[in-house]
């Protein structure tokens, strides 16, 4: 019984020996596994980093791989890699700047509503529909080529300009002739719905040889040029009527535009005039007759009955023009004064020309003055090559009703008078008939919702003496357009 009783107290003292060393080599243990999860954590973590490298490293691979496809098709056909980006309009261009591609477009919809005595009917209208193709090659030779698609398609703009020197560029093919700011400006950009006058005041599109540049540190510009005198090529697809061409100059110059801050920065001076000799009238100039300025009336129109046709020729046709604009931070004050003289205006009533009824000469003046101002801030450009409407400060968002866009309220007077003796009269027949003067107001408003679409609201009235030309009142609404 002792040796049991020995043997059990044997037992619990070794137990009680061992107890505490077993708990300290579990603790270690315990500790280790501790560790050996955190050296697993950290193994994953590199493994997936690994993993991230390997998959970047694939995708340079392959980058590198396309990179050299590139420039081994760059070298194979021996030409130059093209970017492509966004800038308010769709831009393809070499690294280097020397070719580039800009690709464009305008909607313009109108809404007309005619009051007044006006005959007209309230009407919606696809006003314009145009794709501009604009490019640069060599970063001096320059292009443009633009077809207007609404109503009866046909090519719009299409000529090259080489600028030799920043003071000397020489521009060829069908373009806007260089006379009145008001119709330089584009489309996009035009302060109203309609402009100030028409044609003829206006030489419209023609074909011709335009030289032009900037001189005096960029504050004058010179132009000088040759064209048809006829118009479109659409209205005479062989080129011209006669060997008679139109010459025009123009300068324009900005005398403070280098003085930053100076009062006067924003002032612009203008001087321009056409000489032509006209052997017969043209459709585009005489016998389409003059728009007033709400495009579906005329102040004038010439004799074009076929049953008792009148045979005319012409002597010549002059044009000269002045204006002055201001600009002074959101304000603009514009003032445009127009004269276009006929000499010789000869009619017959036999094929031969052997009968003359008249020999008469003409003058029409236009006078035409606007103010505007931007309610929120921005401010109007203007220069040699027409009027430039600012981006908004804040684009107007209609999806969340967030932003302002750019508001401009604007007023415009205009004075036409057309000389007595275009409406000469010899028994039935005329020269033309329509009202020797006309003065328009406009009252208008811009909302500018961002680069690409702007609105336009404008109430125009006319008032004309007594004659037949446009009369009583008219209003409109231009229900978009994109830039």
């Amino acid at each position: 019984m002792k040796k049991v009783v020995f043997s059990l107290i044997a037992m619990m003292l070794v137990l009680a020996w061992h107890v505490p060393a077993m708990g300290q080599t579990n603790q270690a243990m315990m500790d280790e596994i501790k560790a050996i999860k955190a050296q697993l954590d950290n193994m994953k973590a590199l493994q997936e980093k690994l993993n991230t490298l390997e998959e970047r490293l694939k995708g340079m691979e392959e980058v590198t791989t396309k990179a050299k496809a590139i420039e081994e098709t760059i070298q194979k056909k021996k030409g130059t890699p093209v970017f492509s980006f966004w800038k308010n309009d769709f831009y393809f261009e070499t690294p280097d700047g020397d070719f580039s591609m800009r690709v464009r477009g305008n909607v313009h919809f109108d809404t007309k509503m005619y009051g007044g005595q006006s005959a007209n009917p309230t009407h919606f209208d696809v006003r314009r529909a145009r794709i501009d193709f604009q490019g640069l090659f060599w970063k001096y030779i320059q292009f443009r080529v633009q077809p207007e698609l609404a109503d009866s398609p046909y090519i719009r703009n299409a000529w090259v300009d080489f600028k030799f020197r920043d003071w000397l560029h020489l521009r060829a093919g069908q373009m806007k002739p260089p006379f009145s700011t008001s119709w330089w400006t584009m489309d996009n950009n035009v302060n109203f719905l309609e402009r100030g006058t028409s044609t003829p005041f206006y030489p419209y599109f023609d074909r011709g040889w335009w030289a032009w540049g900037d001189v005096l540190c960029n504050t004058l510009t010179w132009n000088l040029g040759m064209f048809t005198g006829a118009g479109l090529e659409l209205d005479y697809k062989k080129g011209d009527i006669d060997d008679h061409k139109d010459l025009i100059a123009r300068l324009f110059y900005s005398p403070f535009k280098n003085d930053k801050g100076h009062q006067l920065e924003g002032l612009h001076l203008c001087l321009e005039g056409t000489h032509s000799y006209q052997s017969k009238p043209t459709s585009r100039f005489e016998t389409g007759g003059m728009g007033a300025q709400v495009r579906d009336d005329k102040v004038y129109k010439w004799y074009t009955s076929t049953s008792s046709p009148l045979y005319m020729d012409m002597g010549t046709r002059n044009r000269w023009g002045a204006e002055v604009h201001y600009i002074k931070g959101p304000f603009t004050l514009s003032s445009e004064y127009l004269e276009t003289r006929y000499k010789s205006i000869e009619a017959f009533t036999d094929a031969d020309k052997t009968i003359k009824i008249f020999n008469e000469d003409a003058r029409m003046t236009s006078w035409s003055t606007f103010v505007s101002y931007y309610l929120t801030g921005e401010s109007n450009t203007v220069s040699n090559f027409g009027w430039r409407k600012p981006s908004p400060k804040v684009n107007f968002d209609p999806i969340n009703l967030k932003g302002t866009g750019a508001w401009e309220i604007l007023a415009r007077y205009t004075h036409t008078e057309i000389g007595d003796n275009l409406y000469t009269k010899s028994g039935s027949y005329y020269i033309a008939t329509g009202t020797p003067w006309t003065d328009e107001i406009t009252l208008g408003v811009n909302w500018t919702w961002n680069p690409m679409v702007r609105w336009q609201l404008n109430y125009t009235h006319i008032k004309a003496a007594d004659g037949t030309g446009p009369t009583g009142e008219t209003y409109g609404l231009w229900t978009g357009s994109s830039d």
